[in-house]
């Protein structure tokens, strides 16, 4: 019997056309938003390049860089990301799922090869600096923030965080205990407040890399109980009154990170439920903490200062460490500030103050203290040196 081949069958011409026609397209699109980023940005990778490195691969690894920031590329990059959740529930390579909704930062799950040296690099830097500020009259108190994946380890359900990380903050603190440096430990404050709040909420926000508002207001009254031990007064005593906007839903920073926060709210993760507060100062001299304030013309008893990362820019930490010490803050923070761009910041600022800043908080991550050491992490001693040569 002779074998029967069975044709496939051919797929309608429309639907033929209709792909074609949507590639090509697609095609134009990527072209014409090529040919707009070269009028506006000029291909800055591609052209620093050229062709050196050419059997390397590197002018077209460069050209992939540039191309990736055309706006086609980033619409078809959302797009992707937005079906990723929406078929596979994926979140994409930074943001990774706990349970019940919770959702955390991939960075804090890396292991760096040499962490712990670098970590101790680090502290060696922290201790030049905060000795040659001391010398000047600036008392400078680190507060280290934990991680989201070590305070809320029980919502992390599957994910699994390296056991490698587990010692990440005490070495750091006996680090600072053994230079006998002035450090404060928020853990076990945050630890508390999560307790408290049990299964209604946590020291961290679900949707948010960074801590919650009660997570930032029990680190901040941790802050300012430390350095009323260390002597703080305020000069002047300023209150703050704090009433609270209705509950309401707020997506934090994990789903921008995701890329889906242009999504219809109903096909996003579950936002997290906020009653956002609003601080006064009950004298008009007293405002919202600004850079203003630390950089002020009143003496120098007066002015207390805040580097720091995002985690001092959001859930209003700044206002409730001004409400917590009865003063003013200014607050120098910066996004992605690490462990020295916003002190290397604080250190130029000093440089053309005609008065020391008489305290200092310094906010610092504990995902970044295992980073590998960067230009800015040298950069600080550099400025402090020309700051001391004033």
């Amino acid at each position: 019997m002779p074998t029967q081949f069975h044709e496939t069958p051919a797929t309608p011409r429309w639907q033929a056309w209709s792909l074609i026609a949507a590639f090509t397209l697609l095609t134009l699109a990527l072209i014409a938003g090529s040919f707009q980023a070269l009028r506006t940005d000029g291909f800055t990778k591609t052209q620093a390049n050229g062709w050196a490195n050419f059997w390397h691969g590197a002018p077209m690894r460069a050209l992939s860089d540039d191309l990736r920031g055309t706006p086609v590329a980033d619409w078809l990059g959302t797009r992707q990301r937005e079906l990723g959740w929406l078929l596979l529930k994926d979140l994409g390579p930074r943001v990774k799922p706990g349970c019940e909704g919770w959702l955390f930062l991939g960075d804090e799950l890396t292991v760096h090869a040499n962490g712990a040296e670098h970590a101790t690099r680090r502290a060696d830097i922290a201790k030049t600096l905060i000795d040659g500020l001391a010398a000047r009259g600036t008392h400078v108190v680190v507060a280290i923030t934990p991680d989201k994946t070590r305070i809320e380890s029980n919502r992390l359900c599957a994910l699994r965080r390296p056991a490698a990380l587990d010692a990440r903050l005490s070495a750091w603190s006996e680090a600072m205990a053994a230079r006998a440096l002035p450090a404060v430990a928020l853990d076990a404050p945050l630890q508390q407040v999560k307790a408290q709040l049990g299964g209604e909420g946590g020291a961290y926000d679900r949707t948010d890399t960074h801590w919650s508002l009660d997570g930032a207001q029990a680190a901040a009254q941790a802050i300012a109980a430390y350095l009323r031990s260390q002597g703080f007064t305020p000069s002047p005593e300023v209150g703050f009154t704090v009433t609270r906007a209705p509950v309401a839903p707020r997506w934090g920073d994990l789903v921008r990170l995701a890329g889906l926060d242009q999504l219809p709210p109903h096909l996003r993760p579950a936002p997290d439920q906020v009653a956002l507060p609003k601080f006064e100062a009950s004298t008009p001299a007293a405002q919202a903490t600004s850079a203003d304030a630390l950089f002020g013309d009143g003496p120098a008893a007066q002015r207390i200062g805040l580097v720091g990362s995002s985690y001092s820019r959001n859930a209003h930490f700044a206002d409730w460490l001004a409400h917590s010490l009865r003063s003013d803050v200014g607050n120098l923070a910066r996004d992605g500030g690490g462990f020295a761009q916003s002190m290397l910041d604080f250190l130029k600022q000093e440089a053309r103050s005609d008065a020391p800043t008489a305290w200092l908080i310094w906010e610092i991550p504990e995902r970044v203290l295992h980073d590998p050491i960067g230009k800015d992490e040298e950069a600080l001693l550099t400025q402090l040196k020309v700051l001391q040569a004033r």
